[in-house]
């Protein structure tokens, strides 16, 4: 009785481990096309298609499976005694069931594949790589691009033949691999690539290295030497500047979302030491600045159909918000509310922990100058007399301001800057000038012998004083970032801005 048990359980036990197999790393090994392996199993005979399309198939004695040029025929392989065979395209294995011992015939024709001539790596950065495949077709149209950065382990995929990495480890090697489908489902060989990420680059240092020469890339060294211009009109402060109708000085700030809208596109008005000095590229709205503090009201119907003949942003009228300098009617920035509230509170509180702790605390000079000195003067006079060596030391620390005078005129090209702040008004200086915007807009410049006056930039372009306390006038955001903020990638254009973390 137990010798009749035993046959029982030893005779279920063969159905069951016949009942379904598939050749892995055995005797009867069915190759990988990455590591070839002999086939050793008898039951197997493969045929192979002469040529293309010719359906006559002869009997292969190769000991491997065809590595290139064939494609496995579902039609015709199988099996004399009802077992099955099918391919496994991601791991190129073929694949046996069968119930009993069994005679099979697997099937290759002749195709012609997709072939990747080479894949290259561009835009590499301290946290992400752009690869671009190059491949021919073959029979059939390439339908599908796989990429991996992790050598194979997982895989991304896309129709395009390019594909950015992001959130990369910087000064790290990334072993990438990649692959291409056509219509058919068949593959291509997989192409590695080794790639090194950048170390860390500051942008400050990043935008310095594009100077080569004045005015290359739209960026003016001001240290007084003055080869592009007389050097009596620079700043002489050594500071790096953007200038002309519309450099790539685009950086997108408060979002990673790509594109970058346009309410997160700033500018860069320079290098200033080491660090880069933004402004913001339209308008703030009052999802920004609020309705607190000096906030006037959306900007009026009447005025709109006059100051918009110049307006350069993309914001529509109902998005447009006016704000007093100080409606208390001083003209001290300590006691303006647009700066304490507007600017250093609301704006602070809307951009997010993360993008604040990016902008420097600075130390803004507020001191002002009198009315001639920026009104009937070039911008070197506003700048001396505003922020340089002549300036007042009135100072005022706080992590957001407004541009000053001089911002804006040496935003200008450098033909521009021997021209009275007050004359900025013709259509030469307005399209030479990327911080020129079209609408009123308030500066942080007192005018320092007026107890109620400010600068204000018209909605023409040119640079005259204002009452604090009555005009209201649109406003963009001014900040220093920290030293350390990483360039991360971009061209600096409005459809590619630079990124940073």
């Amino acid at each position: 009785m137990k010798m009749k048990l035993m046959l029982i359980t030893s005779w279920l036990l063969t159905i069951i481990l016949g009942a379904y197999v598939i050749y892995s790393n055995d005797d009867k090994e069915i190759l990988t096309s990455e590591e070839p392996k002999q086939i050793k199993n008898e039951g197997l005979t493969m045929m192979l298609e002469t040529e293309v399309g010719s359906g006559e198939y002869v009997v292969s004695n190769d000991t491997t499976w065809p590595q290139d040029g064939y494609i496995f025929n579902y039609d015709l392989s199988g099996c004399e005694n009802g077992g099955t065979l099918s391919w496994n395209s991601e791991t190129n294995r073929v694949v046996m069931q069968t119930t009993s011992s069994d005679k099979c015939y697997v099937y290759f024709d002749k195709y012609t594949s997709v072939i990747i001539n080479s894949v290259s790596a561009s835009d590499i950065s301290n946290s992400s790589i752009t690869l671009t495949v190059n491949a021919t077709a073959g029979e059939n149209p390439i339908q599908t691009y796989y990429y991996s950065n992790n050598g194979g382990s997982s895989w991304v995929n896309s129709t395009s033949n390019t594909y950015t990495f992001s959130g990369l480890e910087m000064e790290t090697e990334y072993d990438f691999r990649v692959y291409v489908m056509d219509s058919n489902g068949v593959s291509s060989e997989k192409y590695s690539l080794q790639v090194t990420t950048e170390s860390i680059v500051y942008l400050a240092n990043y935008i310095k290295s594009l100077y080569t020469s004045d005015g290359a890339n739209g960026i003016y060294l001001h240290d007084g030497i003055g080869s592009y211009t007389n050097a009596n009109l620079e700043a002489g402060d050594n500071s790096y500047r953007y200038a002309g109708a519309n450099p790539n000085n685009y950086v997108c700030f408060g979002t990673d979302i790509t594109p970058c809208p346009n309410d997160n596109l700033y500018r860069i008005i320079g290098i200033f030491g080491d660090q880069v000095k933004l402004i913001k590229h339209d308008y703030a709205t009052s999802a920004l600045l609020g309705t607190t503090g000096d906030y006037s009201g959306n900007i009026y119907t009447d005025w709109w159909n006059i100051e918009s003949r110049y307006y350069k942003g993309s914001l529509e009228q109902s998005s447009l918000y006016l704000y007093y300098w100080n409606v208390n009617e001083t003209n001290t920035w300590s006691e303006s509310q647009l700066n304490t509230v507007n600017l250093n509170t609301n704006y602070v509180t809307s951009i997010g922990s993360k993008w604040l702790s990016k902008i420097a605390e600075h130390t803004w000079v507020v001191g002002g100058t009198v009315n001639a000195n920026v009104y009937s003067s070039p911008v070197k006079t506003a700048h001396t007399y505003e922020v340089g060596a002549s300036a007042a030391d009135t100072t005022y620390n706080a992590k957001i301001g407004l541009m000053y005078t001089s911002d804006y005129g040496y935003a200008a090209s450098p033909e521009n800057w021997s021209t009275n702040m007050e004359d900025l008004d013709n259509d030469t200086n307005r399209n030479n000038n990327w911080m020129f915007m079209g609408l009123y807009e308030w500066t942080i410049t007192r005018i320092s012998d007026l107890s109620g006056q400010a600068f204000i930039v018209f909605d023409s372009g040119r640079v005259v004083n204002a009452p604090v306390y009555y005009v209201n006038a649109e406003v963009r955001a001014s900040f220093y970032l920290n030293p350390d903020v990483a360039y991360v990638s971009g061209d600096g254009t409005i459809s590619n801005p630079y990124r940073i973390n």
